[in-house]
C-alpha cells in the first residue's frame, strides 16, 4: 500500500523533474540571451595605393558595460602585425604615432576614424582591393575580444599629406 509520505514525496520528485525540463529547454523565460558587452561595426579599410604594404582601419567600437575597457591590440587577417594608432597636430605638421591602448567609455563608443584614432595593418600578405572585406579583431583590457568584418574602400583621396602613410 502506498502512504501519505510516498505518494508526497513521488509528487515532488515528478514536479521537481518537470521544472528541470522546462529549464532546460532554453525557455526565453528562463535563458534569457544577453549581448555582448563590446561590440565592433562599421569597419572598413583605405585600399592602399601603390605598393604599399600598409593600411588604415577605422570601425566604431562600443561598450555596454558600466565598466570602461580599452582596445589593447588588433589583428587582422591579411597582416603580419597590426598597430593602435593615433593622429595628432604636432606643431603645423598632423603626425601619426602609436598607442598602447584606445580607451572605450563605460556606455559608451569610441570612433576610430581618418586623422584620430585608427588601426594600422603592416605587412600585409596580399593586396586588399576595393568590395574586398577583411576579419578585424580587437582584444580588450579584460582579455575578451571583438570581431568583425571590414569592408575595402577605393582611395578617394586624403585630407592628409600622403607622404606620412607608412610603407612598411
Amino acid at each position: 500500500m502506498i502512504t501519505h509520505t510516498a505518494l508526497m514525496r513521488s509528487f515532488v520528485a515528478a514536479t521537481c523533474i518537470a521544472i528541470l525540463g522546462l529549464a532546460l529547454s532554453g525557455t526565453p523565460a528562463v535563458f534569457a540571451q544577453t549581448a555582448p558587452t563590446l561590440t565592433a561595426h562599421d569597419a572598413w579599410l583605405r585600399q592602399p595605393t601603390g605598393d604599399r604594404k600598409a593600411a588604415g582601419v577605422f570601425a566604431i567600437v562600443e561598450n555596454n558595460d558600466g565598466t570602461k575597457r580599452a582596445i589593447v591590440s588588433a589583428s587582422a587577417d591579411i597582416a603580419d602585425k597590426a598597430e593602435l594608432h593615433e593622429m595628432k597636430m604636432m606643431g603645423a605638421m598632423m603626425r601619426m604615432s602609436p598607442v598602447t591602448q584606445i580607451e572605450v567609455p563605460a556606455h559608451g563608443k569610441v570612433e576610430l576614424k581618418p586623422g584620430g584614432l585608427h588601426v594600422m595593418l603592416f605587412g600585409l600578405k596580399k593586396m586588399p582591393m576595393a568590395g574586398d572585406t577583411v576579419t578585424l579583431t580587437f582584444t580588450f583590457d579584460d582579455g575578451s575580444t571583438a570581431s568583425t568584418m571590414a569592408s575595402v574602400r577605393q582611395n578617394e583621396g586624403r585630407k592628409m599629406n600622403d607622404s606620412t602613410m607608412p610603407t612598411k
